[in-house]
């Protein structure tokens, strides 16, 4: 890449890039570009973490094998639009606060590697939003002693009230976080971390110290606490570090950490597949914000809030009250007054027409609004908000059916609960930040007429679930149904698919992720099955034959199927049913880290009676499910974890397949010749198994063929390009043997695996022209 400067277009700012085929990480061979190109591709998640935080910098213009230099105070020549602020007392220190994409990259393009956070955010420069324990170990000490000591000093601090995140710093450590409401001062935060650790350290006076100088420390782990005082710093979430391998500070989930090799696993180059592909560990962290624990009893009080011209307090609830007989309705008839108000709720409310509502507490009520389509899933998309009577904060907690005759009667389910931050508030509008897991973002709301608001989410989420690529989850097989907390369900013969709906759009993909929507035309013209404006489904296109059974062939007849009239010819012939059995993103919100259970839950209201699209019905009894489908001669059940999360494009043992007959798909990499009844077609395919990205010669299959599937194997057959005898272990000197590209994938079962790994017993069951097309 050229080194002289480049003119680029970063949202709505235009950007000078210099330099950008010099090597910052020169080991790696990792150019400014890459930096830059990094930074970009995680722009959303990063700047959920560090928008409106003041910021140090490292830069290493030269790389990370030159000098080296920190900077505080924002650049003299830096563009009006990059936003600072001062302070610091009488030395005041003009620090830059990143808040858009376009900020990100243009530090970037400073060689700025190394991102350290303050621990406060606009506005409230003063009052830390997190407490940290910086876990600092000893030279050339394993990580695994690290990783134990995180564990234990979590559950310590969880006895004080608090929940706790964690990350590696990059370097040797790992840092433990604590989200904290913004009430305290920065000493007051450092007293309240000295009074949960120095416990602790007495206990474990053997691996851990307070000792901040190193020759004090006697091999011993630093429980750093220090972090937490004035213009402290620590390296920021997704943050690069400028030394050898290009590392990258990673939040992590307690159950990662545990397996975790070391604190440089991650690293510039496998960083934004993870983020990609689990998401943020650390989504909706504010969501879990506690009061210190040093301040409670005082921050429990109680008081009354007095009216003003836009907010009510509790006492002026009567508008909630006339509408309800609170001996009818569940619905909570009171009013808790704090003195601190920044939960929000959103409930999907399942009344006379579908719709979302979005609570917020001011002042003692929850200010409440109804969004009949949901929250804008992005920039640019408003939704209508209908500005209701304010509901008490018992509210926060409401959960239930409210009886049909009543107000509002209907079902209400919790579907995302946590903290908001109000960043801006008009005469006619507000902006605000939601942290929850599942729903974290930035929005903003305009008054348009007495009751009716505009809704726009204003940031840009770091993966559009309706319109990137996804790929569905996957399972592993067992030879039984499993016990324990599983719901079971029947595995279907068909095509898997995700089904993408966006105002009334729904578009499907394979799991191969190319675009089958053009081949079932009745599924798109049942777009209105979903009570729903947007969501990701998981599912399985199916044609029923006369008995109520799936028929690969003729739904892979479907799939095969070109030209409109030839499409809609088959759908008359040949109607298709989908079953969904799952739910990725709904209405403006994820659900993937959300239980399966709950996820069902969504699904069962989702999906409208008698439609194409069905629901896949789920049982408790795994055994008399996998015996039922014996009987039918079906392919089998899934078991699936009731507490698991949606691991998209992953393969987990929270699903497990149980088919009646152990069956696997394998590649063709040759065929023999035919001879006698054979002689126009073949006699046995060759297969080869991927396991782990390597193939696996697993012998041939000559049975389970019929005149018709013996046709249209060999019409594939000759089809694919001839190729060099593949150099896999145990594969026969077969003068007769046709060898060509592994590009056809058949399914087959088998009885078992020899002692050289090859089938026993295989029989051909179908071509996977779904895994190809």
């Amino acid at each position: 890449m050229a080194s002289k400067a480049q003119r680029v277009e970063v949202g709505k700012r235009q950007l000078e890039l210099s330099n950008l085929d010099k090597l910052l990480y020169p080991d790696e061979g990792i150019s400014k570009a890459e930096v830059i190109r990094y930074y970009l591709s995680i722009a959303p998640t990063i700047l959920y973490h560090i928008k409106g935080r003041p910021l140090t910098l490292i830069r290493y213009p030269d790389g990370i094998n030159s000098q080296r230099f920190y900077q505080k105070n924002s650049p003299e020549w830096a563009p009006e639009w990059i936003e600072s602020v001062p302070l610091g007392g009488d030395k005041k220190k003009d620090y830059v606060l990143v808040t858009e994409p376009a900020s990100l990259i243009w530090l970037a393009n400073l060689a700025s590697l190394e991102l350290h956070q303050t621990h406060s955010r606009k506005p409230h420069f003063d009052r830390p939003d997190y407490m940290v324990f910086d876990l600092d170990p000893p030279e050339n000490s394993d990580f695994k002693r690290i990783v134990e000591t995180a564990l234990l000093l979590k559950e310590h601090i969880g006895q004080f009230g608090y929940h706790t995140f964690v990350k590696t710093t990059g370097g040797k450590g790992v840092h433990l976080v604590v989200p904290l409401e913004p009430d305290a001062g920065m000493s007051e935060v450092f007293e309240a971390a000295k009074a949960i650790a120095q416990p602790f350290v007495r206990k474990h006076g053997d691996e851990t110290t307070l000792q901040i100088k190193k020759n004090a420390r006697k091999g011993r782990i630093l429980i750093d606490i220090y972090r937490n005082r004035t213009r402290q710093t620590i390296i920021a979430p997704y943050s690069l570090r400028g030394v050898p391998g290009a590392p990258v500070s990673m939040p992590l989930s307690w159950e990662e950490l545990e397996t975790l090799p070391d604190s440089a696993h991650y690293h510039l180059r496998n960083a934004e597949e993870k983020i990609q592909s689990e998401g943020d560990a650390w989504e909706g962290i504010g969501g879990y914000a506690s009061v210190l624990h040093t301040r409670r009893t005082a921050g429990e009080q109680t008081h009354v809030t007095p009216g003003s011209p836009y907010h009510k307090s509790p006492a002026q609830l009567a508008e909630y009250g006339k509408k309800r007989d609170f001996t009818k309705t569940p619905e909570p008839g009171s009013a808790r007054q704090t003195d601190r108000g920044n939960n929000f709720v959103i409930h999907r409310h399942h009344a006379t027409r579908l719709h979302y509502d979005l609570r917020i507490e001011q002042d003692g009520v929850l200010r409440s609004w109804a969004v009949p389509k949901g929250l804008p899933h992005r920039p640019g998309v408003k939704r209508l908000a209908i500005q209701t009577e304010d509901h008490p904060v018992e509210y926060l907690d409401f959960e239930g059916s409210i009886p049909k005759q009543e107000y509002g009667g209907g079902d209400m389910w919790i579907f995302a609960r946590g903290k908001y931050t109000l960043t801006k508030e008009k005469k006619n509008g507000l902006y605000f930040r939601l942290e929850s897991s599942g729903l974290s973002g930035e929005y903003r709301m305009h008054k348009t007429s007495e009751n009716q608001w505009l809704m726009e989410k204003t940031d840009q989420p770091q993966k559009d679930w309706l319109n990137d690529p996804v790929s569905p989850m996957n399972g592993n097989t067992t030879a039984a149904p499993p016990e324990g907390d599983y719901i079971y369900e029947i595995k279907w013969d068909g095509i898997r698919a995700l089904f993408s709906l966006e105002d009334g759009q729904l578009r499907i993909h394979s799991r191969n992720r190319n675009d089958i929507t053009e081949k079932f035309p009745e599924l798109t013209e049942a777009a209105g099955s979903f009570r729903a404006t947007c969501g990701l489904f998981d599912g399985e296109i199916v044609v029923l034959d006369e008995t109520g059974k799936p028929d690969f062939q003729k739904v892979i007849n479907r799939l095969k199927s070109s030209g409109s009239s030839a499409i809609q010819k088959m759908s008359r012939r040949n109607p298709v049913h989908c079953y969904i059995f799952d739910c990725l993103y709904l209405d403006g919100r994820s659900l993937v880290a959300d239980p399966l259970a709950r996820r069902q839950e969504w699904l069962a209201d989702v999906i409208k009676k008698e439609m194409p699209f069905r629901l896949s019905e789920t049982v408790d009894d795994g055994e008399a499910l996998f015996e039922a489908a014996k009987k039918h001669h079906l392919e089998g059940i899934m078991a699936k974890k009731k507490d698991g999360r949606y691991l998209a494009g992953k393969r987990s043992d929270l699903w497990l397949k149980v088919k009646v007959r152990r069956t696997v798909d394998c590649h063709v990499i040759g065929y023999t010749k035919g001879k006698g009844s054979r002689d126009f077609y073949f006699g046995a395919l060759h297969l080869a198994e991927k396991k782990e990205g390597a193939m696996k010669y697993r012998g041939k299959v000559g049975t389970g063929f019929n005149e018709q599937s013996m046709q249209q194997v060999y019409e594939e057959l000759v089809r694919l390009e001839t190729a060099g005898k593949p150099d896999l272990e145990h594969i026969p000197d077969d003068a007769e043997t046709v060898w060509v590209k592994p590009e056809l994938i058949v399914e087959v079962s088998y009885a078992r695996l020899s002692d050289n790994g090859l089938f026993k017993e295989a029989v051909f069951i179908k071509m996977r022209t779904d895994l190809i097309l």
